[in-house]
């Protein structure tokens, strides 16, 4: 394959991810090749292959007799996806603890600083943004290149699930950066999780109905 091509179908796709998790397209709504392809200026073919990936990825579900539409996600999607979040990060932070440097502390304090006053400010966008790179910021630390590139991916579908709920909480991220720069692993883990499972909890308490 050229890499003229490999470039169209990875734009291609790109394209169509970030229409899903910016909301352009609805749960259940149905994607149509045709329509998509004259969108994005380009033939059916990368345009039906970034649907078949999406679909392997769990982002699209397709019925036989229709077109593939956006899944609807339920509260049981949210389990499955801060279930996996809770492992992933775990690790995450145990690696983190080992590597990190002061200047990496800095980077983290001023991370959340941005996101606290973008969430005073009602900018939910920004203090949304803000969060998830804390979280990518640890995952690199990390230095596990697989790790990291999973924990980005989940990212995605945090942020999509955000694009749902009026957004209560986006910081909470002190306790896990003292515990960093004291190099407390045992703190570290129990900081990570209290963040991630207070956050499952404001997304099941203000869940609404995606299909209504």
């Amino acid at each position: 394959m050229k890499s003229t091509e490999r470039s169209l179908r990875a734009h291609v796709y790109d394209r169509l991810s970030e229409m899903i998790i910016a909301g352009d397209v609805r749960p259940g709504e149905p994607l149509r090749e045709a329509k998509l392809a004259e969108m994005l200026g380009t033939s059916r073919v990368p345009v039906r292959e970034a649907i078949q990936r999406l679909t392997e990825e769990g982002w699209l579900e397709r019925n036989p007799r229709s077109s593939a539409r956006v899944i609807v996600p339920s509260r049981d999607y949210i389990n499955e996806v801060f279930d996996l979040r809770l492992i992933l990060e775990t690790a995450a932070i145990k690696l983190a603890v080992r590597r990190v440097s002061l200047e990496d502390i800095e980077r983290l304090r001023a991370i959340s600083a941005d996101g606290d006053a973008a969430a005073h400010a009602g900018n939910i966008s920004d203090a949304m943004r803000a969060n998830m790179r804390f979280h990518a910021e640890i995952a690199q630390l990390t230095a596990n290149r697989l790790l990291a590139e999973t924990i980005k991916g989940l990212d995605r579908r945090v942020r999509w699930l955000y694009g749902f709920i009026e957004a209560e909480r986006f910081t909470e991220h002190i306790e896990i950066i003292q515990a960093l720069e004291d190099r407390d692993v045992d703190r570290a883990m129990k900081a990570t999780i209290r963040h991630l499972e207070h956050t499952r909890k404001d997304f099941l308490e203000h869940w609404p109905d995606p299909a209504g």
